[in-house]
């Protein structure tokens, strides 16, 4: 599970983010490292890491400014590295992007959980995601199929079900999709007009 997943860390200070890495890189996980806000994007947006983890203060932008700019091109994950008295300044900014906050200063086990955590949410809404497409896709399909019926019911004075069962027989016979199909049947009755 975790020898796929690539977390990119950004730390303004190197020898924390060292400490983090080692870490993380002994729990399996393929780590770089990041000292700017800048860096952060040019790199995340060329390596698509499944996990940024950023502390909030960096120096040329804020680590909040940072994971909302991540956020809206819904880049990756981010983890937001805060201390107690910035949380009120995160709560109403993060609820609209994938961003967890976790709290300095920064426990090893506690970290790993969180890490865990996100790469379980992430999994659940990549998973939602692929299935709201298939729905997505199987409700334009229907209805295609359905205005290929309304067409052959009008033309051939037939009923729904037959009009379906002739596009389901069309597209055995000719191995094509019934989506094709009824494509075609649209396509050739507004030739026709």
């Amino acid at each position: 599970m975790t020898e796929n997943t690539r977390i990119t860390v950004a730390l303004h200070n190197v020898q924390a983010a060292q400490k983090i890495k080692y870490a993380l890189q002994r729990n399996g996980y393929s780590v770089d490292i990041c000292t700017s806000s800048s860096e952060v994007l040019r790199r995340v947006r060329q390596g698509t890491p499944d996990i940024l983890l950023i502390n909030y203060d960096m120096p040329d932008m804020t680590g909040l400014e940072t994971a909302a700019i991540i956020g809206d091109e819904n880049i990756c994950s981010v983890i937001l590295l805060i201390k107690n008295e910035q949380r009120k300044l995160c709560i109403g900014q993060i609820e609209d992007y994938d961003i967890t906050l976790h709290q300095k200063p920064i426990n090893r086990i506690a970290l790993l959980s969180t890490i865990d955590t996100v790469i379980q949410s992430r999994r659940r809404v990549q998973k939602l995601s692929k299935e709201l497409k298939k729905l997505k896709r199987g409700m334009e399909e229907r209805k295609i199929i359905d205005r290929a019926k309304g067409i052959l019911m009008q033309a051939k004075s037939i009923s729904e079900a037959e009009a379906y069962r002739r596009i389901q027989k069309m597209s055995m016979d000719s191995r094509v999709s019934m989506k094709d199909i009824s494509q075609k049947i649209i396509e050739l009755a507004h030739s026709q007009n």
